[in-house]
């Protein structure tokens, strides 16, 4: 049977190749899919013991206050040790932010540096390639660092033991890890040992409660075997009541813990502040929704050319029959045929993954990042076959059943003919291919259009011509004032300000104490701070009052809030309301109003905010440069540089960036999904391509006829297009409403949408009918322009 059905697929290579080719990109789409779902889906699930390591959050709470904070109180995870047998490890990471490193006169900034302890090893499963894990970050001033750092202090020396400097402090290299895999929700790249308590954890004795409402790290625990999560949050109460809650009455507040298993961080779906980046599980469905739909095209594809093409096999399946070979061999038979293409295209299949994986830019340009471990997971392996083999059955079943119920009779007397059904069912899995096809289109459009409005949409701030330099170590912000003196001395530059907070993409977030009805309560507001020229910089105009002038000594004197805090407080003239920080005695007062502006992502609204006076240098040197001026800029900003900080590195980028970095979750899912429309509709159009090439094959003796009898070319390609037309603007009837419907729901995302753009649905409707008419009409016009006297030869 496996050498006729390999002769069979010679013989009809036409119709072979468009079967094997459509489902190499069903099968290709999958198996992508399945090794984008097993990373996303085993997030932190290489770490050892992960089932049994949480992570420490909590809920602050009390009168206009709420922390929901991914972080927790250094001190806690040792008191939760001492108090609960059913911990048995913990480790804290404090983040140190951009770092200062320099070895050997190499001096560049590092991220993802934290402080921690010997305890990590216990949490994470740091794959050391040198060092001692017993004893790696025991020592003080210890450092472990990743593979990645080392080959670029140390080349392909082993560095163990040379000393780096982290801030300007000395640190021995006791170990090098592995890269942390790219499925870890937290990453780093050096730890240093020692995670210091603060000097106000204990007064006089008595240990201070509000310390553990302070977060200050990412804070980590490992249950024994045998314990669970419930049992130690029912024995909590009386730990909350003595440590978190003496502070917590006197701000008539209320805490809650939370343990978050290491395993579903990634996808834990409360939404915390300052929690790492987090997958969006609509997405996976999403994925998985459009990767099914892209495999069903392709059985479809398969299930139409094999029916179509039961004309051309009527005889030989008569013969067959007359032979000897039963309904149920035959049935086998075709089986066999359609198994042996889709292994076939599994192959294929396989080899293209590899090489979109391995060979090409492809994910770098999509926004993701997993390697190609199919080969090396005998599971995905056999999920992938148990999905090829499945494929081959659904394509084959119904081919199968059809074909083998051609009458014998007739078929041997060349009169069989499809029947009205058959060909009803043909139409109908066309038009459900197209559905699903221009729905895909029509969605992919619309959520482009969203995403350039989010980046075109006035944010209430002035984010061109912005450039963030660098300056997160100590040493450059020594300097920050003289580079700022020098900056602004330049005639293309504008202004220069420092802060630690960018307009556009962070914030803090701090208890005040304000002014209501003569009592001074406490609220919680997001806020920035910067010296006088922040606001101006980024040009945020003021409804009221004033701006700093520079003059001010401290920064808890004068505060400046934005519209929505003033109506959020229900003050209607707000300048020289009181204004203060929780701890402070005498309260500052409001001294202006600056116009609301979006401090976030646009995903989100607009929050009270408080604009804090700091004249202290921050970890950004901001500066904002005359347009068309960029070149002359760099260069100024290049020399004094060098001249201020001579050997130290200049790290800059543009604030434009930033902010669209702000959208890359929402590209990396129209990219994908853009990339599976045009999967979508190549399939579609392949088996658009073996129909048409069928029919006009069954239809040349008509169209001989009509060229006899006058028609011209255009008038026979449209006759032929005319079924095709009606199925396409059927499907575009049912299609539209479905992706309105999808990307209504999607939009939710999001504080700000763009209305429905009516064109893009026309547009696409359009470019949907345009390819399919250039497709089938470049097919029919070679044989429309042929003399007619070769179509009606075949008689």
């Amino acid at each position: 049977m496996l050498k006729f059905a390999l002769r069979v697929l010679w013989k009809n290579r036409l119709f072979s190749f468009l079967n094997i080719f459509g489902l190499t990109l069903g099968l290709s789409a999958v198996i992508w899919l399945v090794l984008f779902l097993q990373n996303e889906l085993t997030y932190d699930q290489h770490h050892p013991n992960h089932e049994r390591v949480y992570r420490v959050s909590h809920l602050f709470q009390a009168p206009g206050v709420e922390f929901n904070t991914a972080y927790t109180a250094s001190e806690l995870n040792p008191m939760l040790k001492e108090e609960f047998p059913e911990i048995d490890g913990y480790a804290r990471f404090r983040p140190l932010d951009a770092s200062q490193i320099e070895y050997n006169q190499q001096i560049f900034i590092q991220d993802h540096v934290y402080y921690s302890e010997q305890g990590a090893f216990d949490i994470f499963g740091i794959n050391l390639l040198s060092g001692n894990p017993e004893s790696a970050l025991i020592a003080p001033n210890s450092a472990i660092i990743s593979r990645t750092l080392k080959e670029k202090l140390f080349g392909n020396d082993t560095g163990l033991n040379k000393v780096i400097k982290v801030e300007g402090n000395d640190f021995k290299v006791t170990a090098v890890f592995e890269d942390i895999p790219k499925n870890s929700h937290f990453k780093f790249e050096i730890l240093l040992s020692g995670v210091d308590g603060r000097e106000w954890a204990t007064q006089d004795g008595v240990f201070n409660s509000e310390v553990l409402w302070n977060s200050d790290c990412a804070g980590y625990i490992r249950l024994s075997p045998g314990a669970t999560k419930e049992g130690l949050l029912a024995k909590f109460g009386p730990f909350n009541e003595k440590y978190f809650m003496p502070f917590g009455n006197q701000i008539e507040g209320s805490h809650r813990i939370r343990l978050q298993r290491l395993s579903e961080i990634h996808y834990d779906a409360e939404q915390i502040d300052d929690d790492f980046a987090k997958g969006n599980p609509t997405n996976l469905i999403i994925f998985s929704s459009v990767g099914l739909a892209i495999l069903l095209l392709a059985c479809i594809n398969y299930i139409n050319l094999s029916t179509a093409g039961a004309g051309a096999r009527a005889k030989e399946i008569a013969i067959r029959k007359v032979l000897g070979t039963n309904i149920q061999q035959l049935k086998v038979s075709l089986l066999i045929e359609s198994l042996v293409q889709v292994y076939l295209a599994y192959g294929l299949s396989i080899l293209m993954v590899w090489l979109m994986i391995e060979q090409t830019p492809l994910q770098t340009w999509l926004g993701v990042s997993f390697d190609f471990t199919l080969l090396q997971n005998i599971e995905l392996i056999l999920a992938s076959f148990a999905v090829a083999s499945a494929t081959g059955l659904i394509s084959g079943l119904y081919p199968a059943l059809y074909l083998s119920k051609i009458q014998t009779v007739t078929a041997l007397k060349g009169n069989w003919v499809a029947n009205k059904s058959g060909k009803a069912i043909r139409q109908g899995l066309v038009l459900f291919q197209f559905v699903i096809s221009i729905g895909v289109l029509l969605s992919t459009l619309l959520m482009r259009d969203q995403i350039e409005f989010l980046q075109k949409k006035d944010m209430g701030f002035s984010k061109d011509q912005v450039l963030l330099i660098n300056t997160a170590d100590s040493i450059s912000q020594s300097r920050t004032q003289v580079l700022k003196n020098v900056l602004e001395a330049s005639s293309s530059i504008e202004k220069v300000t420092s802060s630690n907070f960018i307009a556009g993409t962070n914030v803090g977030q701090i208890v005040f104490t304000v002014d209501k009805d003569g009592e001074m309560v406490q609220q919680e507001f997001k806020f920035i701070h910067g010296d006088e020229d922040y606001l101006e910089t980024f040009e945020i105009p003021l409804a009221a009052g004033r701006t700093y002038s520079g003059e001010e000594t401290r920064g808890n004197q004068y505060f400046v809030i934005n519209e929505k805090a003033a109506e959020n407080l229900g003050w209607d003239d707000p300048i020289g309301k009181k204004l203060g920080f929780f701890h402070q005695e005498v309260p500052g007062q409001v001294i202006g109003v600056m116009r609301d502006f979006n401090f976030f992502s646009l995903h989100n609204p607009i929050e009270p905010l408080v604009f804090v006076y700091n004249p202290q240098p921050g970890r950004n040197l901001i500066v904002k440069f005359n347009q068309d001026q960029l070149s002359e800029a760099l260069e100024v900003i290049k020399a004094k540089w060098d001249e201020v900080l001579p050997n130290y590195p200049l790290e800059y980028s543009f604030l434009n960036d930033q902010l669209k970095a702000q959208y890359e979750a929402d590209q990396t899912q129209n990219k994908l999904i853009s990339s599976m429309t045009l999967l979508c509709i190549l399939i579609s159009l392949i088996g658009l391509t073996g129909l048409t090439s069928f029919n006009i094959g069954q239809r040349r003796k008509e169209i001989g006829i009509r060229k006899v009898l006058g028609a011209m070319s255009g008038q026979i390609v449209f006759f032929m297009y005319s079924g095709t037309l009606k199925l396409i603007a059927l499907a575009g009837v049912i299609a539209t409403p479905l992706a309105y419907l999808a990307i209504s729901n999607w939009m939710l995302n999001f504080e700000y949408q763009a209305a429905i753009n009516i064109t893009l649905i026309v547009v696409g409707l359009f470019a949907a009918l345009l390819l399919t008419f250039l497709l089938v009409g470049s097919l029919v016009v070679k044989t429309a322009r042929k003399n007619p006297v070769d179509s009606l030869r075949y008689e």
